[in-house]
């Protein structure tokens, strides 16, 4: 039986614990939480405080002193069905594919070289939780359909990666938390649809992240803390708004 004392939550919150930003990625219903609210890394970041950022689409749209904005993320009914995997050892391969509405996944891995794979279409919500500790951790979504598709994952050990895409044709959101923790970490995040938001948290050296939104109500924020940090790869179509933070922790 599956417990929740590896809840995502609480791997995120230790992601972030060292004061670089604080995800408020409750496993109840929580968004991707203030990119300008309290905390050591207030501000650190456009748009907040009348920061202009950068000209053009890249920096603050609309008003000067507005932080992107996102919206409350609810867990889907039924939060005993759905598919869920717990492996604890060495070398596990995990994969979910499901096609139908209201679909929710759940992966757990705890070991070394850790592989899982969720792939959900079809109508309704999409959600996915995925915590991965060990080395060489390894994960691939895809999320396809007209409902709500959201995404939450956290990754700790070495050369982690996480390649997800996600892509709704409603008029709902695409919306993911992802945090890895680690050196050698990539990460890629793709969004394609009406109203699209990430929180993306990279702590460790050598760490390359990459994040694509394509529509209206675009919303970013993104937290990078280490040495060696990969240049900024962010592509908005549409609706942009965005807050960037890098910092070196003297590593």
């Amino acid at each position: 039986m599956l417990t929740k004392t590896l809840t995502l939550a609480a791997a995120l919150t230790l992601a972030v614990a060292g004061g670089h930003g604080h995800l408020h990625a409750k496993n109840g219903k929580t968004p991707p939480g203030n990119p300008c609210g309290g905390g050591p890394s207030k501000g650190t970041g456009n748009p907040c405080n009348g920061n202009s950022g950068n000209a053009g689409q890249n920096g603050n749209a609309g008003d000067r002193g507005a932080a992107p904005q996102f919206v409350v993320i609810p867990r889907p009914d039924g939060e005993n069905r759905g598919a869920y995997i717990a492996q604890i050892g060495t070398t596990h391969q995990a994969r979910i594919d499901q096609q139908n509405n209201r679909q929710y996944a759940r992966i757990e891995q705890s070991g070394t070289q850790n592989r899982a794979n969720v792939d959900q279409r079809g109508v309704g919500e999409h959600f996915t939780e995925l915590v991965q500790q060990g080395d060489e951790n390894d994960f691939e979504l895809r999320q396809e359909g007209a409902g709500a598709n959201v995404l939450y994952a956290s990754q700790q050990g070495d050369q982690n990666r996480i390649d997800a895409v996600q892509s709704q044709t409603g008029a709902i959101y695409n919306a993911a938390i992802v945090s890895q923790k680690g050196n050698r970490n990539d990460l890629a995040l793709a969004q394609d649809g009406a109203d699209n938001q990430a929180t993306l948290v990279q702590q460790g050296d050598d760490n390359i992240m990459s994040a694509t939104q394509i529509g209206d109500g675009n919303r970013l924020n993104w937290l990078q803390d280490g040495s060696n940090l990969s240049d900024l790869m962010i592509h908005q179509s549409g609706g942009a708004a965005m807050q960037v933070t890098q910092t070196n922790s003297g590593r």
